[in-house]
């Protein structure tokens, strides 16, 4: 299914590939909903990137990568759990339909957004898939993104940045990153 209109406009198309895998025997159980931005491909897009780190814009697909990799294991481990993980596939690259700076876009929930960066593309792809998965019902959505070079400012290159707006889960993440060391 293509998602969010920022990825419409380039010459491959963009997908949003959904994955459900259903573990848990009881059937109302609300899933754990996981989010993967996958972009094969940043360029920027017409506020290009520079050229000296271009080679490295193919990671920015890690996030879909690692969600793809966590409902691998949850099948192979067989978790008592629902999970559906939804990978978001496109790519950022400058062209004559590209979008511009100034461009406004409607986003799935109807609302628009003013592009002044066409290298922040990533928000605006998980506007859209966040708002898909809501008809899931989801007991809790976790999205994995590289959303900002500026975590790597912050953090370096052996830390990951980890925003949430519930303290219990994020604390249960940190711990069982620690104990997965």
């Amino acid at each position: 299914m293509p998602i969010s209109p920022w990825a419409k406009v380039h010459k491959n198309e963009s997908l949003m590939s959904v994955i459900e895998y259903k573990g848990s025997k009881n059937p109302d159980a609300k899933p754990i909903v996981l989010v993967g931005k996958g972009l094969t491909f940043d360029s920027g897009g017409i506020s290009i990137k520079p050229a000296d780190s271009m080679d490295e814009m193919k990671y920015d697909m890690c996030g879909a990568a690692s969600v793809y990799g966590v409902m691998r294991m949850a099948a192979e481990l067989q978790l008592p759990l629902n999970i559906v993980g939804v990978l978001a596939g496109c790519e950022n690259m400058p062209g004559g339909r590209a979008y511009r700076p100034g461009d406004v876009l409607t986003t799935m929930n109807g609302q628009t957004v003013e592009v002044l960066n066409t290298d922040a593309e990533g928000r605006l792809v998980l506007c859209d898939v966040l708002t898909y998965v809501e008809r899931f019902e989801p007991d809790v959505v976790i999205d994995v993104a590289t959303l900002t070079g500026a975590c790597v400012i912050a953090l370096g290159h052996h830390l990951t940045g980890l925003m949430a707006n519930h303290n219990p889960l994020a604390s249960e993440l940190i711990s069982a990153s620690e104990q997965a060391r």
